[in-house]
């Protein structure tokens, strides 16, 4: 197994972003608040503007793109940085990818000052509570239906951030 190198993306990494996040639509349909017909239509322009607001990770393995996870700050949410998008490869599970993608985000937030880390999590996905839980991130009781199937919920974990 080749070591896995995390990476924070930018503008002209827009490909990679896209790329990523179409195969994590098409693997996990129901986990994402996008949809993938609907982003599969987004021109580069709109790629690229998303890997240059807030921040976005990739992991690579040899060179070839297996995760990625984004963060960014809700114009309403003082001090607070929403982790969102985490997906990683099928093939690549297992090797705490997920948690050090997440990590970098969490770094970024610190390094701009925010003091709080907040994400949706679908009700149910025991792996993905389990990693937020161990990374320190909370349930807040806050939670609403899914936007693509009402028959799921969606709850807020989150956690603080120090400068250190």
């Amino acid at each position: 197994m080749n070591p896995v190198v995390i990476r924070r993306l930018g503008g002209e990494d827009w490909r990679t972003w896209r790329s990523l996040r179409l195969a994590a639509l098409a693997d996990a349909p129901g986990i994402f608040h996008g949809d993938l017909e609907e982003e599969r239509a987004y021109d580069a322009a709109r790629w690229r503007a998303w890997t240059e607001a807030g921040v976005t990770v990739a992991a690579f393995e040899a060179d070839e793109p297996v995760g990625v996870a984004a963060g960014h700050v809700p114009a309403d949410w003082a001090g607070t940085v929403e982790l969102f998008g985490m997906w990683v490869r099928p093939r690549a599970r297992g090797g705490r990818i997920a948690e050090r993608l997440a990590l970098e985000v969490v770094a970024w937030a610190r390094e701009t000052g925010r003091s709080r880390v907040e994400l949706w999590v679908v009700s149910g996905n025991e792996p993905a509570e389990r990693l937020y839980r161990r990374l320190g991130f909370h349930d807040t009781g806050e939670y609403e239906l899914h936007p693509h199937d009402p028959g799921l919920r969606k709850h807020v974990m989150a956690m603080g951030i120090g400068e250190g």
